[in-house]
């Protein structure tokens, strides 16, 4: 099953690399095959200082954090999805939180679920009719059962 990565489950695997999203990340390669846009790697950069703070990690450890957590991520860049893909994103995202709209377009573009752990996102796009963005416990029950 291919699925979109957030940013916010990038840095939940940061912050917890032997919880859940770690493990879900790093072990479950032969049931998901993960993708985000690459703007999630400027969005990681512009966090550096606070994903530092928060973990304790030296720039060296999260370095090798990262490079374990992206190791089943592809990534894949913006300009090789449609424009009209982007609006049709940027739309759906407008009045939740326009940042996401990198995901929403990869995961159109991809015709795949988005994984996230913004219940704000989840929500606004569920009142949309979008039923294809995930939390964290609805991945648990699909690698549980595939």
């Amino acid at each position: 099953m291919k699925l979109v990565v957030d940013t916010n489950i990038i840095f939940s695997g940061l912050l917890s690399p032997i919880g859940t999203i770690s493990d879900l990340l790093i072990n479950s390669l032969d049931k998901f095959e993960f993708f985000s846009p690459t703007t999630i790697l400027e969005e990681l950069d512009n966090n550096e200082t606070k994903i530092l703070k928060i973990s304790g990690y030296t720039k060296k450890e999260l370095m090798y954090q990262k490079r374990i957590l992206f190791k089943g991520v592809e990534l894949i860049d913006l300009e090789s999805i449609k424009t009209s893909t982007l609006i049709k994103a940027i739309e759906l995202t407008k009045d939740v939180d326009e940042f996401d709209a990198p995901f929403i377009a990869l995961a159109l573009d991809l015709r795949c679920s988005v994984w996230t752990g913004d219940k704000k996102l989840i929500n606004g796009l569920n009142s949309k009719g979008v039923d294809w963005v995930l939390s964290t416990d609805e991945i648990i029950i699909i690698r549980d059962k595939v």
